[in-house]
């Protein structure tokens, strides 16, 4: 005889059993929680919060099953605050005008909120431009690094919000970018970081980072004439010896657009009559982009003859 297929039968009484059991326990009262977002609306184009309101309200809530289940489902549940005419800071008790601020569904009760009390702090509106600071945390392959400095595009951003907040910040950061291993140049777009994003708004989200990634060498300047400046027309200063030598490290192409000229040696007289040593060191003056890793000499010597 042929065996028969009890699975569907089986499957359909369990389903039935569970809805049987929904629709039983469902109907009775129940007390849950759920978190309402709070929005405000219709606040003044002149006017800002100085203070960030939190995110949501904490609402306690009785009533039947099927519609705590609906609402804690549904998103449209809000916690609204009409701040239309507000033009200083507002204390407000969350329990008051409650029909007027949560639009819940008919049976539902709130029983409690928390926080009971909300503070919102008014300030006039102001908007400034301030520059954006990267924030990288980068590590490069063996023998490479970076070269030159690093740019944004834009480098500035103009932050809208209450005065009192405004007038505190200098500069405005992006999110931290991660890179490791770099071995080429980084071209990247880093979002600005959202920090206060909730009483501030930006005419941005984003800013462009761009920094050069080449070999590190080493190259020689040999010798490097050194001046003397600010020396009386009576006098002259003799530099012993007058030529020195630099080890310099940069990228490899950078290095390579480098010379002698690009680099300037000098003494002032003021800083020679100021020595108590008899030996000097000279100041160089070069490109910002170049490390100098060796001087040779490090010192030097100088004597200071009469010529009238």
């Amino acid at each position: 005889m042929k065996k028969l297929n009890r699975t569907p039968v089986v499957i359909a009484s369990i389903i039935f059993a569970i809805g049987l059991w929904l629709t039983v326990n469902l109907g009775f009262d129940y007390t849950t929680t759920k978190d309402i977002p709070i929005v405000i609306q219709n606040l003044a184009d002149d006017i800002a919060l100085r203070q960030s309101p939190p995110d949501y309200i904490r609402a306690r809530v009785r009533g039947e099953g099927w519609k705590l289940l609906g609402m804690k489902i549904g998103g449209d549940t809000k916690y609204i605050i009409d701040m239309e005419n507000e033009r200083s800071s507002v204390i407000l008790r969350t329990s008051a005008d409650l029909s007027e601020r949560v639009r819940i569904p008919s049976g539902i009760d709130i029983t409690e909120l928390t926080p009971s009390q909300l503070t919102l702090e008014l300030d006039p509106k102001i908007e400034i431009r301030i520059p954006i600071e990267p924030v990288l945390d980068v590590t490069f392959r063996e023998g490479f690094n970076r070269v030159g400095p690093v740019s944004l595009n834009p480098d500035s951003v103009t932050i809208r919000g209450a005065e009192s907040v405004i007038s505190a910040i200098d500069r405005w950061k992006t999110k931290q970018l991660i890179l490791r291993d770099l071995r080429e140049p980084v071209r990247r777009t880093v979002d600005l970081s959202d920090s206060l994003s909730r009483i501030l708004s930006f005419n941005i989200e984003s800013s462009e980072i761009r920094f050069d990634v080449q070999p590190i060498a080493e190259k020689t300047i040999s010798g490097l004439r050194v001046n003397v400046e600010g020396v009386p027309a009576n006098r002259e200063v003799a530099i012993i010896p007058p030529r020195i030598d630099l080890v310099i490290r940069g990228g490899i192409n950078q290095l390579a657009a480098i010379d002698e000229e690009s680099f300037s040696a000098r003494i002032l007289y003021r800083d020679i009559l100021a020595d108590t040593s008899g030996t000097i060191t000279p100041r160089i003056d070069g490109p910002a982009e170049v490390r100098i890793v060796q001087r040779s000499p490090v010192r030097l010597q100088y004597v200071i003859r009469r010529t009238q």
